[in-house]
């Protein structure tokens, strides 16, 4: 490693609020966590043990984290700081990260977690890999319709990142089957999303909260304000049922780490990023929230109960 990258990686890791060390690591793996969500903290950890224990631990590998703000600046800073320090692989968690990371490199490999539908997210690129978070939206809306009958679904989403706009479409492809009707709601930013999604449960049966950074950021007030209107909400992202949302279906996060970690472990050992197949979801929790429940006076029907793989009492 040359003396102009020691020098840069040095600068990365003091900004970065990373630990010095003498000498710079062999291979140099840059992380950006967008929105610092509870989903993509738990795939992290993950990642780092996974990664530890495929032979890239300290002294084989340093990884560098951001945690830049759910905004488009804030990713391509985050993503421009490792492509300065032409780091060996960069990954990132949720789409916005990744669609970011595509535009300001072609030539270093980027390994992406937790992006819904990856090739309708346009992230199939020669110099990516990944895993993709899909999990079939049609089981966890049917579920919703066995547990309360709605007619009006309010779809929260981010208009700007392609895996949020992929699973508003999918809601709304869904709608004339399964017997209801979609609001969209269209958020660019967190200050958006308060006021429109408070307005939107207030005309609506339930609340779907898509797997935006920026609507990620905001899904607790999302969750209250919906439950304060006696409105359930449901998402495909993992943490928010912990949070007060009625149903999650959706990908463990853990798991999400552990292949993003296989990967980037191929890619250091020589394999073409291009080469691997994206890796899906294999470990899918139904989580039901019985809190949530009572709190809205739905009684959950015993099929329910018995599908959900993790309930919250």
């Amino acid at each position: 490693m040359n003396l102009k990258r020691k020098v840069l990686l040095l600068l990365v890791s003091m900004a970065l609020g990373a630990a010095c060390v003498a000498q710079a690591a062999e291979k140099t793996v840059g992380v950006v966590l967008s929105g610092d969500l509870p989903r993509y903290k738990e795939a992290y950890n993950s990642f780092v043990s996974s990664l530890e224990k495929g032979g890239y631990g300290p002294g084989k590998a340093t990884v560098y984290l951001q945690t830049p703000n759910p905004d488009r600046m804030s990713w391509v800073n985050s993503v421009r700081k490792f492509v300065g320090v032409e780091a060996d692989v960069i990954v990132t968690f949720g789409g916005a990260a990744t669609t970011t990371a595509i535009k300001e490199t072609n030539t270093i490999p980027i390994v992406y977690s937790f992006v819904y539908d990856p090739e309708a997210c346009g992230v199939k690129k020669k110099n990516t890999a990944g895993v993709s978070s899909k999990v079939p939206m049609v089981t966890l809306l049917k579920t919703l319709k066995s547990v309360t009958p709605f007619s009006k679904l309010a779809v929260v989403y981010n208009p700007d990142e392609a895996d949020s706009v992929e699973q508003y479409e999918e809601a709304a492809k869904n709608a004339s089957a399964l017997g209801y009707q979609v609001n969209k709601v269209a958020c660019k930013t967190a200050g958006e999303v308060k006021g429109k999604a408070a307005a939107a449960a207030g005309s609506c049966d339930a609340v779907f909260v898509t797997a935006s950074a920026v609507v990620g950021k905001a899904a607790p007030g999302i969750i209250s304000g919906s439950m304060k209107a006696g409105k359930p909400s449901v998402s495909q992202s993992p943490d928010l049922a912990g949070q007060g949302a009625l149903l999650t279906l959706a990908p463990s996060a853990s798991e999400q780490g552990e292949l993003a970690a296989a990967l980037v472990a191929k890619i250091l050992a020589g394999a073409a990023p291009g080469g691997l197949a994206v890796e899906n979801a294999r470990k899918v929790d139904l989580v039901l929230n019985l809190k949530a429940a009572k709190t809205l006076g739905i009684k959950v029907p015993f099929d329910v109960l018995n599908a959900a793989t993790k309930v919250i009492k």
